[in-house]
C-alpha cells in the first residue's frame, strides 16, 4: 500500500484540528512513519527525541515495577500524540511506550514541536488539552484497578481500544491483556468468558470480536464515560489562554514605531523654537517608546502569569503525588494527589516532615535512603509504608527522588503500588 494512501494528518484528530495555514507550515516536519507490533517507541527514562502523532497505530504508556510486573496506565491513538512529558516541560518520558496495534504515524523532530508550542496558539491549546485528558486517563485507571472487578475492568479497556481503532475486531491475546491490567491471566480468560457466555463477545485465538457493544457499556465501571467525556471534550473548548493580537515585540523596529505614533498627534502639538520643538519632539518620542515597551511587558507578564495558573492546576490535580522536601527532611511543596495519600490537609502541609508520615520501621530505610538522594544527582527510588488513614488502608509506595539544580530541595514522585508489592515488601520486612 502506498504510504500516502495509508495515512494522512488529517487522520490524527489534533493535526486536522489545526487552521489550514499551521498544517502546511507542519508539511515538511511531519515525517510518515510505520509502527509494528509490539515496537518499543520509549523506554522509561529515555530522552524525546521526536513526538508521534499516530493515525491508525495504538500506543500503550505502561509502567513497569522492578520485579518485571506491568500496568497499562493509558494508550493513546489517533486522538492525541505520544512525547507528552515535551508538553508539560520535560524531556524525559516517565513510561514504556509499546505499539499494541500497528498502524501509522507522523512523527516531528522534538526541538520543532517545542518552538510550535510556544509560537502557535491553536496547537499550544490542543497540546495542553491533550494532556490534562491523558492525566484523566491515567487517574482514572488508578482508581478503577483499585476499587472496580476484572469484569469492569476487561469491559473498559475493551471499549477504549475500540475508540481507537476501525471496526470491532481486537487482536490480542489474554495473556497480553492481563499484563496490561495487571492481573492474572486466569481473571481475564473468567472474564472474556463471562462476556462470550452473554453474547457480547466473540474471542478465537487471540482475536476479539465485539457483538454487542452497547451491552459492553452497561457493564462497564463509570471510569469509562470520565475518560470518553474529558478526550469529547479536547476538541470542543475555546482557548483557555487567551492572546492579545498584537504585533511580535521586536526591539529593533520599536523606536520606528514610537516615531509614527508620535507624528499622529504632533499636529495637536503647540509651536515653539527650532532648539525646543527638537527637544520636546525627542522627549515625546521617547516618552511614547517608553509606554510601548511597558505595554508590551505588561501583556507578556498576563499571558505568563495565565500560564503558571493552568501548570499550577496541571500540577495540583495530577493523579500522582508530586511533594518537595528540604534538606531537614520537611515538607516545602505537595500537590492535592500528595496530601490525599499522605493522610494530611493540603493547606497544613508545609508543617509536616515527611519521616512523622510513614511507619515507624520504615523511617531508618527512609533516612539511608534520603542522604543517599542529597549526595547524589542522580535519580533514586525506593518502597516504604505508609499507615492506613480514614480515607484508605495501609499503603505501599515507591518514591523516586533526585536532588533540584541548585541541591537545595529533594523532589519527590510517589505512587502506590500496594497491590503489587505487598508480598514481596512484607517478605523484606521480616
Amino acid at each position: 500500500m502506498n504510504q500516502h494512501l495509508a495515512a494522512r494528518p488529517k487522520q490524527n484528530r489534533i493535526l486536522g484540528s489545526l487552521p489550514p495555514e499551521d498544517l502546511e507550515r507542519f508539511a515538511n516536519d511531519l515525517e510518515l512513519v510505520k509502527i509494528s507490533l509490539g515496537q518499543v517507541l520509549y523506554e522509561s527514562g529515555d530522552t524525546v527525541d521526536y513526538v508521534y502523532f499516530p493515525t491508525s497505530s495504538i500506543i500503550s504508556l505502561i509502567y513497569s515495577t522492578e520485579d518485571g510486573a506491568s500496568t497499562e496506565l493509558a494508550m493513546a491513538g489517533h486522538e492525541g500524540l505520544i512525547g507528552i512529558s515535551l508538553v508539560l516541560g520535560g524531556e524525559i518520558t516517565t513510561h514504556r511506550m509499546v505499539a499494541q496495534c500497528e498502524g501509522y504515524a507522523y512523527r516531528m523532530r522534538a526541538e520543532i514541536f517545542c518552538w510550535e508550542l510556544d509560537h502557535g496558539r491553536t496547537f499550544q491549546r490542543l497540546c495542553l488539552c491533550y494532556a490534562q485528558a491523558m492525566m484523566t486517563h491515567m487517574g482514572q485507571s488508578a482508581v478503577c484497578h483499585r476499587h472496580h472487578t476484572i469484569d469492569q475492568q476487561f469491559c473498559r479497556w475493551i471499549l477504549h481500544f475500540l475508540d481507537h481503532s476501525v471496526g470491532l475486531d481486537l487482536a490480542m491475546t489474554q495473556e497480553k491483556i492481563s499484563n496490561l491490567l495487571g492481573v492474572r491471566r486466569e481473571a481475564v480468560t473468567e472474564a472474556a468468558g463471562n462476556l462470550q457466555a452473554a453474547g457480547l463477545i466473540q474471542y478465537c485465538r487471540g482475536h476479539i470480536t465485539v457483538l454487542d457493544r452497547p451491552r459492553i457499556e452497561e457493564r462497564t465501571c463509570e471510569c469509562y464515560s470520565v475518560v470518553k467525556s474529558e478526550y469529547d471534550r479536547l476538541f470542543h473548548i475555546t482557548p483557555s489562554i487567551p492572546v492579545q493580537a498584537r504585533a511580535r515585540p521586536d526591539a529593533t523596529s520599536l523606536r520606528e514605531r514610537a516615531e509614527t505614533h508620535y507624528l499622529a498627534i504632533k499636529e495637536a502639538m503647540p509651536t515653539t523654537s527650532s532648539d525646543s520643538a527638537h527637544l520636546i519632539e525627542e522627549l515625546q518620542v521617547h516618552q511614547i517608546e517608553l509606554e510601548m515597551h511597558n505595554e508590551e511587558l505588561s501583556h507578556a507578564y498576563d499571558e505568563a502569569e495565565k500560564l503558571r495558573e493552568k501548570y499550577a492546576d496541571i500540577y495540583n490535580f495530577a493523579p500522582v503525588a508530586y511533594l518537595s522536601l528540604n534538606a531537614t527532611g520537611a515538607i516545602v511543596q505537595l500537590n492535592l494527589t500528595g496530601a490525599i495519600l499522605l493522610g494530611i490537609k493540603h493547606s497544613q502541609s508545609v508543617r509536616h516532615h515527611f519521616v512523622n508520615l510513614i511507619k515507624p520501621e520504615c523511617v531508618p530505610i527512609f533516612n539511608q535512603f534520603y542522604k543517599d538522594v542529597q549526595s547524589d544527582k542522580s535519580t533514586k527510588n525506593c518502597n516504604l509504608i505508609l499507615p492506613s488513614t480514614s480515607h484508605r488502608p495501609e499503603a505501599i509506595v515507591r518514591i523516586d527522588a533526585v536532588m533540584d539544580e541548585e541541591h537545595l530541595e529533594c523532589r519527590m514522585v510517589i505512587i502506590d503500588v500496594t497491590y503489587k508489592m505487598l508480598p514481596a515488601l512484607t517478605k523484606h520486612m521480616k
